[in-house]
Parts: C-alpha cells; sequence; structure tokens
C-alpha cells in the first residue's frame, strides 16, 4: 500500500515562482498534466500588438529560420530576442 505525504497546511500552492518540485500534494505531483499547468500558469507573459506588415515579416522570418511557424517556434523566436535585446548594452540616458 503507498505511503502518502501529511496534508498539507491548506497553503494555496500558486505562489509567482512555482517549481514542480514545490508541489507537495500527492495527487497533483501524480498528474503531470494538472502540475504542468500550475507552473505554467505562473509564467510571465508579454502581449505585443504589431502591424500587420512588421507582423508578416516576422512570421516570414520564422518559417525561413525555423522551418514553420509553429506556436513553439515563434515562441523560441521571440525569447531569443527578448534575451539578445537583454543583453545589448543600455544606452545612457539623456538629461533634458
Amino acid at each position: 500500500m503507498p505511503r502518502y505525504k501529511k496534508a498539507s497546511d491548506g497553503q494555496w500552492p500558486g505562489y509567482p515562482h512555482l517549481h514542480i518540485n514545490d508541489i507537495e500534494t500527492l495527487t497533483i505531483r501524480q498528474n503531470k498534466y494538472v502540475a504542468e499547468s500550475l507552473v505554467n500558469n505562473r509564467k510571465g507573459r508579454v502581449v505585443l500588438l504589431l502591424n500587420q506588415d512588421i507582423y508578416q515579416k516576422f512570421l516570414t522570418t520564422v518559417r525561413e529560420r525555423k522551418g514553420d511557424i509553429s506556436v513553439r517556434n515563434v515562441n523560441d523566436a521571440v525569447l531569443e530576442a527578448v534575451q539578445a535585446w537583454i543583453k545589448k548594452k543600455p544606452r545612457s540616458r539623456r538629461t533634458r
């Protein structure tokens, strides 16, 4: 017979920096997709509105570099751009 962990203290496991190993509830840990959903739903999101011409150029470039415009490839392309922008040396701010 399996041994179950002690019942949790009732604290919601959805704090912002949730990792799979932070989930202590056995029933949630046993269901891989529920645990992944809890973790993924707390990841940061950015909504970017693009003009149609820039959007089409972006999709064309993703297709050329990655092979197709699947969700994974589009996300990877945007993540690469964000990481490159973060690494870029910041410009000094001019005071007015």
